[in-house]
C-alpha cells in the first residue's frame, strides 16, 4: 500500500512543486447565496427558523453586494438550521480538505475496534459497490450512502486510535 501526501499551497516546497490534484473550489459567496435561497420557503422562511432578520440576510447572500458579508457565526447558525454544510465544504475544498461527518463508537478492546473497523470499511465496500456496478450515472442518495458510510469507518479507525492513546501511560489519553 502506497501514501499520498498533497502539500497545500501555502507551504509547497518550491516554486516547481507539484501542486495537489484538488478540484477547483466554487466561490463561497455563490455557497452562501445558494444555501439561503434553495431553503424551502425562501429567504424569510430561514430568516425566521434561525432568528435573523430577513432583510439583512437578503442582503448578506446578494451576490451583488458588497458591503454586507455574512459572519462566521452566523454562517455556522445558517447552517445548523438548514443542515446544509455546503458553504464550509466550499472553504474545505480551497484549502485541500474535505468534511466528512463522522460519529465513532469507543471500542471496548483492540477486538472490538478491529470488528468496527472492518465492518465498516465492508459497508463502505458495499455502499461504492452498489453506487458503481451498473455503469450508470451515481445518484444522490447513493452518493450520501458511500459518504455516510466513509464517516463511519474514519470514525471506527480514529476511534481504535484513541483507545490505543488513552492506554498510554501518563498520557490520560491526551493527542501527542
Amino acid at each position: 500500500m502506497k501514501a499520498t501526501i498533497s502539500i497545500p499551497v501555502g507551504v509547497a516546497y518550491g516554486e516547481n512543486e507539484a501542486l495537489p490534484a484538488n478540484p477547483e473550489a466554487s466561490d463561497i459567496r455563490v455557497a452562501i447565496a445558494n444555501l439561503v435561497h434553495s431553503f424551502p420557503g425562501g429567504v424569510a422562511a430561514l430568516a425566521k427558523r434561525s432568528g435573523v432578520s430577513a432583510n439583512t440576510l437578503q442582503h448578506k447572500a446578494n451576490l451583488n453586494n458588497d458591503t454586507h458579508h455574512l459572519r462566521v457565526d452566523e454562517l455556522q447558525l445558517l447552517q445548523r438550521a438548514t443542515g446544509d454544510i455546503g458553504p464550509t465544504h466550499v472553504l474545505a475544498a480551497a484549502e485541500g480538505y474535505v468534511c466528512i461527518r463522522v460519529n465513532p463508537v469507543t471500542p471496548t478492546s483492540l477486538l472490538d475496534g478491529h470488528a468496527r473497523v472492518i465492518s465498516a470499511l465492508a459497508d463502505m465496500t458495499q455502499a461504492v459497490r452498489d453506487a458503481t456496478e451498473s455503469g450508470l450515472p451515481v445518484t444522490r442518495s447513493q452518493n450520501n450512502r458511500v459518504e455516510f458510510h466513509q464517516g463511519e469507518l474514519i470514525g471506527a479507525i480514529n476511534a481504535l486510535g484513541a483507545m490505543v492513546r488513552a492506554r498510554m501511560p501518563g498520557n490520560q489519553g491526551k493527542p501527542q
